[in-house]
This record gives structure tokens, C-alpha cells and sequence, in this order.
């Protein structure tokens, strides 16, 4: 089997590997304030990810925070929020229908206020519950590996009611390589251009890409939304100076989303990376086999 899937609970990580080499590292460790990717590689071996670099220690390579009644989960600072890892009931790995090489897991998370975090009960304390799944595919023709990130959230019955807000970058982000600060190229489904101060910009499209140089190769990273995700698409989030970051989110800071206690909304995004520069044609298909794809 070309891939697999390797969940060490007493180190706190999963790890996926394809051909013996690693694809995706994800930590879970229950020291930590949030579960995320830590390391995610091209097939040519490149690891698209920082983890904790000095500037922003609480920039951890792939990962998903917002505020939730006012409580942060994004900063790791002044009573953080924390998204509890509670288990890992579900991982495999195989050869699609297609012939697709793809690894998947499915992660049981319960976001719980500072004041609850060591709460008997996670699940009664919670603000929200998450079930996140994590699916991993390789495509060696079109040098592509993808992630699909999939998180299914219910509010917790003694919640109330909740507020999702946070500032214009809250939602999935992505700390970028360190040689992609200052340099990398940006593009987006409209075309729009980028001319925000500091060359920080919010955009919403479709999609989003970024094309930078890892030891002067060209790397490619394309992050996708969904039309079915509440608010539609996407807002991306894209910054180069001082370090290059890629967000996609909801528009929290423009216009908070509210759920009731029991209420169940879901999300669903995809990354995926290249050894070289793919065209904006090229994107656009795979941004039609996407929307196809079941939520």
C-alpha cells in the first residue's frame, strides 16, 4: 500500500506518509491549545508549514480558531480559549474507487472557555463541538497532494446562545514558508488585484493562490472554499510583509455568525499543493471537481 496512516496517541500525533515519506504530521497533544497540521509536504518533499516561529508563537502551520463570545481562540495569550482533543475515533488509509491514493481521520474536539478547562465533563462545558475530518489524496500525474478539511460543529446544549467573531484573518490559516515572505505571488478566481496597506488584503473569491521558492524551486499552494459553507466561498486573508500568511474565513470581523445552544453548522475547505506553477485554467477545473465533490 502506497499510504498510510500511523496515529501515536502517546506522542500526541498522526502521521501520514506516502512511498515511506512523509506527507502530514498532525499534533494533537492535549498540552496544547488547539489541535492542527504541523508539517505538510509537497511530493517533492517540501514542507509548506511553520510551526510556532519566534515573530508569532501561536502560529501553528495549518490550524482553525476564531473568537467565540468574546473568548480568543486564535492567540495563544490572556486566557486563551482551548480546543480540547477528546479522540481520534476514526483513521484509514487506501486506494479509492478512482485508484486515488488517500488517507483520512476523523477528530473529536471540544472548544471550552478558559474558566472550564478542566471542567469533569468537557462535553457538558463546551461551547462547541467538533467532529474535524482530515483527508489526505495524492494525484502523482498532476504532482498534487490535497487536503480536505471537513468540521461538522454543534453548539453545546449549556452554551446558550454563541457568537462566532475575531478580527479580518480569524478561520483556517496558514503560516507559509519563511522564503515566501515579501516575494510570493498572490492570485484569486476574480482576478482582483493586491494593493492592501502592508500588503494585507481580504478578498472573497472561489479560490486563492500563492507561488513562492523553496530552495529555487517553485511551490504552489491553492486554498478553496465552497458555496455551501455559510456566507458562501470565501474571504481570504493574504499578507507578505513582514511574513507571508493565507487565511480563509467567513468575514467574522465585518458580520459575526449566531447559533443557539444545539444548533449544527459545518465547513469544508481544500488545500492543495504542487511542485510547480500550475495555470489559472488548470485551478479553475480543479475548483469545478471540488464543488462536485459531497460536503
Amino acid at each position: 500500500m502506497p499510504i498510510s496512516i500511523d496515529s501515536k496517541a502517546d506522542q500526541g500525533v498522526l502521521e501520514v506518509r506516502y512511498k515511506g515519506h512523509k506527507l502530514l504530521v498532525y499534533a494533537f497533544a492535549t498540552n496544547q491549545f488547539k489541535p492542527y497540521v504541523r508539517e505538510l509536504y509537497t511530493l517533492r518533499r517540501e514542507n509548506v508549514t511553520r510551526d510556532a516561529p519566534p515573530d508569532h508563537l501561536h502560529h501553528h502551520g495549518l490550524m482553525y480558531a476564531m473568537y467565540v463570545n468574546g473568548i480568543n481562540f486564535w492567540e495563544e495569550r490572556s486566557t486563551p480559549g482551548i480546543e480540547r482533543h477528546v479522540g481520534l475515533p476514526l483513521h484509514t488509509a487506501g486506494i479509492d474507487s478512482d485508484g486515488t491514493p488517500m488517507a483520512t481521520f476523523t477528530e473529536v474536539i471540544h472548544w471550552l472557555a478558559p474558566t472550564n478547562q478542566t471542567a469533569p465533563d468537557s462535553q457538558v462545558a463546551a461551547l462547541l463541538l467538533e467532529e474535524r475530518t482530515l483527508t489526505v489524496s495524492v494525484d502523482e500525474k498532476e504532482k498534487e497532494v490535497a487536503l480536505r478539511w471537513d468540521s461538522k460543529f454543534q453548539v453545546g446544549q449549556s452554551a446558550g446562545k454563541v457568537t462566532l467573531h475575531g478580527p479580518n484573518y480569524d478561520g483556517l490559516g496558514l503560516r507559509l514558508p519563511e522564503s515566501f515572505n515579501h516575494v510570493a505571488k498572490f492570485q484569486n478566481a476574480a482576478d482582483q488585484p493586491y494593493t492592501g496597506n502592508n500588503t494585507q488584503n481580504v478578498i472573497p473569491a472561489r479560490w486563492t493562490s500563492v507561488v513562492g521558492q523553496m530552495e529555487g524551486r517553485a511551490v504552489m499552494l491553492v486554498m478553496f472554499g465552497r458555496t455551501d459553507n455559510a456566507r458562501g466561498d470565501g474571504n481570504f486573508f493574504t499578507m507578505l510583509d513582514p511574513f507571508a500568511y493565507l487565511a480563509v474565513t467567513q468575514g467574522l470581523d465585518k458580520k459575526p455568525l449566531e447559533y443557539a445552544a444545539g444548533d449544527k453548522f459545518s465547513l469544508s475547505y481544500l488545500l492543495t499543493l504542487y511542485s510547480e506553477d500550475k495555470s489559472p485554467e488548470f485551478i479553475r477545473h480543479r475548483c469545478e471537481r471540488w464543488e462536485k465533490e459531497r460536503k
